[in-house]
């Protein structure tokens, strides 16, 4: 008896340990899918309630705008980091940290190089320090995008300190970090991927390697390694690693999802919808992610036009991607559609609870 037990033990906590949370932000609130049940799927963050007209700009509670990347604490508590926008412009944006269950606990407020600050991507390393993307100016004109390194604790009340280790990537989309701690950061407005190698500082003054200062008289690191990892006609906006070592990366204007080598080539195309612009059949993906049985997940922003400029329509999807057994991508499906401005996607441990 005691031996089975035992077996049943183990055979639960195996089941446990693969257990994955499919994540995706729209509208301004967080939803949350059981991987193994997508059925099972609940809101995690409601969307702030919008100010009446002369009355508070905020409301104060658990309900908070939320957007793009999310990214797991390190720890195995389930706390979450996203982007937190509420009571924007009176209030700055940021990096909001939340328990599992969506009240905020902490907030990561950087300084921006525009008016309206935009955080986007994040990524924990191997030793648990914080990368974060803010996108900057959108389109292909000045580069105010931004890379920061953020040094813990996250949730402390006087905030965690961070240093800028790039002030000038062109609209500045999600961030990814591979098995050597390099740091890459796509950039849609300059069709590039960035490339930066540690060592990074270890403190956000001039002993820990940040002794600089942008024009914000916020901390810049005093010399970086960077390099361009990928460049092309593509508008880069979400990364994620394939299960050899590859990346993927996120074309959202052009509509693509191209896989490429460790060297930044091209091996091919995940997704390749037919035309050249806007509405593609098969969406526009703007954040990507990688389940352990190697689903690659895009959040749709269904593209559509409205001259002479070019936006969300009102029926974004999260897609996934499956593969066939010889590994070629098999058609995408659509998990959820409706969704409104899903700018992002993200595939955790754990479980419903």
């Amino acid at each position: 008896m005691r031996a089975a037990l035992v077996f049943v033990t183990g055979l639960l906590a195996a089941s446990l340990a693969s257990a994955e949370l499919l994540w995706v932000a729209e509208g301004n609130r967080l939803h949350r899918l059981d991987l193994a049940d997508l059925a099972r799927r609940e809101v995690v963050v409601e969307a702030a309630p919008r100010p009446q007209p002369g009355g508070p700009s905020v409301r104060r509670g658990a309900a908070r705008d939320v957007n793009g990347s999310l990214c797991l604490l390190p720890g195995g508590s389930g706390d979450f980091l996203l982007g937190e926008d509420t009571g924007q412009p009176e209030l700055v944006p940021g990096w909001g940290v939340f328990s599992f269950a969506g009240v905020q606990r902490a907030k990561l407020t950087p300084t921006y190089r525009e008016p309206q600050g935009e955080p986007y991507g994040c990524a924990f390393d191997a030793a648990g320090r914080l990368f974060t993307s803010s996108v900057g100016r959108v389109g292909f004109g000045r580069a105010s995008g931004q890379l920061l390194l953020w040094f813990p604790p996250y949730e402390s009340p006087s905030g965690a300190g961070s240093c800028k280790l790039a002030i000038d990537i062109g609209t500045a989309g999600a961030v990814a970090i591979d098995v050597e701690g390099r740091v890459y950061v796509a950039s849609a407005g300059r069709g590039a991927i960035y490339r930066f190698s540690p060592p990074f500082p270890t403190a956000p003054d001039a002993d820990g390697g940040c002794g600089a200062h942008d024009e914000t008289g916020a901390p810049l690191a005093d010399a970086v390694q960077r390099e361009v990892f990928a460049r092309g006609l593509y508008t880069f906006s979400g990364l994620a690693f394939a299960p050899n070592g590859n990346l993927y990366a996120a074309s959202v204007l052009t509509g693509e999802i191209a896989e490429l080598d460790r060297d930044g080539a091209l091996v091919r195309k995940i997704l390749d919808p037919p035309g050249w612009l806007p509405p593609f059949e098969t969406g526009n993906p703007q954040g990507i992610a990688v389940d352990s049985e190697g689903s690659l997940y895009y959040a749709d922003l269904d593209l559509t036009w409205d001259f002479p400029g070019i936006d969300a329509g009102p029926n974004g999807k999260l897609r996934r991607i499956r593969f066939d057994a010889r590994g070629d991508p098999l058609p995408p499906e659509i998990l959820l559609e409706g969704l409104a401005f899903p700018d992002a996607v993200a595939v955790t441990s754990g479980t419903l609870r």
